[in-house]
């Protein structure tokens, strides 16, 4: 899952032909944000086995605590991933024009794509097969898994043909990122010129002022009550993510949408909380009467009106906390003589090394842990202690195959879209890797 980091906090004038437009600066607090979101899908994803939802293989009975905390975790986990990655497009139009962009998008997104789909979604699938004792020889199933035919779907142009078992499995991620990058991007290149920079500038006075950037969660809304929200898909509709990744682009455009993030995050917090409490009651209302995703009767739309703004909030929550929270941490750090005697700290390698493995772990993640289950789900342990092995084993192992078997080499780096591996001089106290 992938793309960059947020821009929420000091600001950089912009010029433009009549005026200018606030930018923000690159905020690496975020980048390691963004990566706790990813490992936190471990435990998301080893969840699902013992809670509602679609998984390779399932536990024999369903858990309400398992599926309550999956509620949580859906709730704002990807709409916070695609506001990182919107913000990540900011700052990759920034040093690179389109038809660059565009090549940056293919080569880190596309190859780990097709990759992962002829590899590791198959395997994943097939290993659910034959724990439930459905599968035959795998070369027959992937056979099978490769019979795709041309699909209007967008951002998924292929899907299975009749009789095929294809599917994009936990890369529909990569999917929709891709696709609604590239179909947003001349928007976006509209954006940077002089007419969009005042454009930002404009919307940038306006959700600066108090509240207002809590009512985005409106538009959000007007897609998921007429379209339904896609389980499949996390609970939210596809759209809703490019909406979401516009939004991360504009907050990184201009500064005053970061500030009023950092500096609504409380109220937000405190909506957040109450409003997914009275989510819960009305979806189990509304389950009584057919599917809350997608029906249209007065409960459904009641309970995906409330979804689609609680969900903002705790992005807008979670991001004001990390901006408030690393800004104390800088101001009590610019109050202590330095002591790192040009090295970049054990913090600062941690951030690096987390910063480069988060779209290759993501990747991996989820194969390993179907292969980790199959293992483990046959001992009586307890429900509690069989999550908690799963969660540990899985996010050991692949944090081993990324380090062993993806960032050592040339080839498995560009395989799962990595930079190449910068030379190191070891006369340089600096020995960084270069993330920018």
């Amino acid at each position: 899952m992938q793309q960059a980091a947020l821009g929420m906090g000091s600001t950089a004038a912009m010029a433009d032909a009549g005026g200018t437009t606030r930018g923000a600066a690159r905020r690496g607090e975020l980048d390691l944000l963004r990566a706790l979101v990813v490992v936190g899908l471990v435990l998301f994803h080893t969840t699902v086995i013992f809670g509602a939802g679609e998984f390779p293989v399932k536990a024999a009975r369903e858990s309400a605590v398992a599926t309550a905390f999956l509620a949580f975790g859906a709730t704002w986990g990807m709409p916070l991933l695609f506001v990182i990655s919107g913000m990540g497009i900011w700052y990759s139009l920034r040093s690179r024009g389109a038809g660059a962009f565009v090549r940056e998008r293919l080569r880190r997104l596309l190859v780990p794509l097709v990759v992962g789909v002829l590899t590791l979604v198959p395997l994943q699938v097939y290993l659910g097969l034959r724990r439930a004792g459905e599968a035959g020889p795998f070369v027959a199933f992937y056979r099978r898994f490769l019979q795709v035919r041309p699909s209007l779907d967008f951002p998924f142009v292929v899907k299975a043909a009749a009789g095929g078992t294809f599917e994009a499995g936990h890369l529909w991620f990569l999917v929709c990122l891709l696709g609604f990058s590239l179909a947003l991007l001349p928007g976006f290149v509209l954006l940077r010129r002089p007419a969009g920079l005042r454009l930002v500038g404009r919307l940038g006075g306006l959700l600066g002022r108090p509240g207002v950037v809590l009512l985005l969660g409106l538009p959000l809304a007007a897609v998921e009550l007429p379209l339904g929200s896609e389980v499949g898909h996390a609970a939210w509709n596809r759209y809703s993510y490019a909406l979401l990744l516009a939004y991360g682009y504009l907050a990184a455009a201009d500064g005053r949408i970061g500030e009023a993030i950092g500096r609504q995050w409380r109220p937000a917090m405190a909506g957040a909380v109450l409003l997914f409490a009275a989510a819960g009651p009305l979806f189990a209302a509304a389950s009584s009467h057919g599917d809350p995703f997608t029906a249209t009767d007065w409960r459904s739309l009641a309970f995906r009106l409330l979804k689609s703004i609680d969900g903002w909030l705790w992005v807008v929550a979670i991001l004001g906390l990390a901006r408030h929270r690393m800004a104390r941490r800088r101001s009590g750090a610019a109050r202590r003589p330095s002591d790192d005697h040009g090295g970049v700290g054990v913090a600062g390698r941690i951030g690096s090394y987390a910063n480069e493995a988060v779209l290759p772990f993501y990747v991996l993640h989820e194969p390993v842990i179907v292969a980790v289950a199959c293992l483990l789900l046959p001992w009586q342990i307890g429900v509690p202690a069989q999550l908690l092995l799963i969660s540990l084993v899985s996010l050991v192992m692949t944090l081993l195959a990324y380090d062993l078997g993806v960032r050592r080499t040339p080839i498995t780096r560009w395989l799962f879209g990595l930079k190449p591996a910068p030379r190191r001089d070891s006369r340089s106290p600096d020995r960084r890797i270069n993330l920018a």
